[in-house]
């Protein structure tokens, strides 16, 4: 890539890392990470005015030109793979992130995003307001436009969108009822940890159980906060910890990732004011699997609804009794008659 200049046209309100990150972002039609071009200003190849800077932090006046000497230091570019966009129009856009994936960009400027994917679609840099952990899959929606921005940050900040995962989870000792309320305050710690605890803050996760299958239980959750690890932790606080969640106590699960999963989202169109619902397909490793070993692990057994079914609390299943030979068709269906009693000796026979 050859050396490039840009001139300053106006004082920057933002330090030289920064400044150059958003204008090269703009240039080359691509997201440059901050972190990259730090890096470039302290190496020596960035220069103002014609000299050589390395003050990442240096605030710009209106006038001189910086120059790129070389483009040595930022990354190939990558193609996007895999990305499944589930609603776009030219203010907002929404994609179905697959597990793994993290939102964000990270201080790894090689491990993908999804926000970069989306940037590189795009075109140009996007608002994110909301996030998934990297293990959870589904919907995440992003604002293209900053005439949508203000309005999407309102939504998420007061609480305007509501959100609607899956999760498989270990099965609690006792059996929910159909629907229940989880309101239990969450301690976020100073090194990242999440607690349930009697001074946290406020947290209500909303759970519905889809399907009882004989281990676990396929839940419906709709979180009414949005506190980290919110449903994660609620569902481990009351002993049915998600499978794959091994942070949270959960069991690894078969298909190795973490078992929830972002499927709906309905919100007010920041800009049309218009109700806007989006809804990402529920993975396969979600769906039950018989197996004919005679392991039932994950065979559904179908949910209590309806009047008497919803608070009834009942011991899960009795796991099968050991399996003896079957019987033979002789056994079960031709029984031998009983023998007849011999004749008396000088019996009449009846018969004529």
């Amino acid at each position: 890539m050859k050396p490039l200049s840009i001139v300053v046209r106006e004082d920057a309100a933002a330090p030289l890392d920064r400044w150059l990150a958003d204008q090269l972002s703009s240039h080359l039609k691509r997201p440059v990470a901050r972190s990259l071009t730090r890096k470039a200003i302290v190496a020596g190849v960035i220069a103002v005015g014609g000299k050589i800077v390395r003050n990442a932090d240096l605030m710009l006046r209106k006038g001189p030109s910086v120059f790129i000497r070389t483009f040595d230091w930022l990354p190939e570019e990558r193609t996007p793979s895999g990305l499944q966009i589930l609603f776009e129009d030219e203010w907002l856009i929404a994609a179905d992130k697959p597990a793994g994936l993290a939102t964000h960009e990270t201080l790894d400027v090689n491990r993908p995003s999804l926000t970069s994917q989306i940037e590189k679609h795009v075109g140009h840099r996007v608002f994110v307001h909301h996030r998934l952990d990297a293990g959870t899959s589904g919907i995440v929606l992003m604002a293209k436009s900053a005439e949508a921005n203000p309005g999407l940050a309102r939504s998420f900040a007061g609480r305007d969108v509501r959100k609607t995962y899956t999760a498989l989870v270990g099965r609690p000792p006792i059996d929910w009822p159909t629907d229940m309320s989880i309101n239990t305050p969450i301690q976020i710690g100073k090194n990242g940890s999440v607690k349930v605890a009697s001074d946290g803050v406020e947290a209500l996760t909303k759970v519905r159980v889809i399907e009882r299958r004989f281990s676990t239980l396929l839940i419906q959750a709709k979180p009414a906060t949005g506190r980290k690890h919110q449903i994660r932790v609620h569902l481990a606080s009351v002993g049915a910890p998600i499978m794959g969640d091994v942070r949270y106590g959960g069991k690894a699960s078969e298909s190795g990732r973490l078992m929830l999963h972002a499927e709906r989202i309905e919100i007010t169109h920041p800009v049309t004011g218009k109700t806007l619902t989006i809804s990402s397909p529920r993975p396969a490793v979600f769906s039950p699997r018989v197996f004919v070993d005679g392991d039932r692990r994950d065979v559904t057994r179908p949910s209590r609804s309806g009047p008497g079914g919803a608070g009834r609390r009942s011991a899960p299943p009795a796991p099968d009794p050991p399996r003896s030979a079957a019987p033979t068709k002789m056994n079960v269906d031709r029984r031998e008659p009983p023998p007849r009693r011999p004749a008396r000796a000088g019996a009449r026979d009846s018969r004529r």
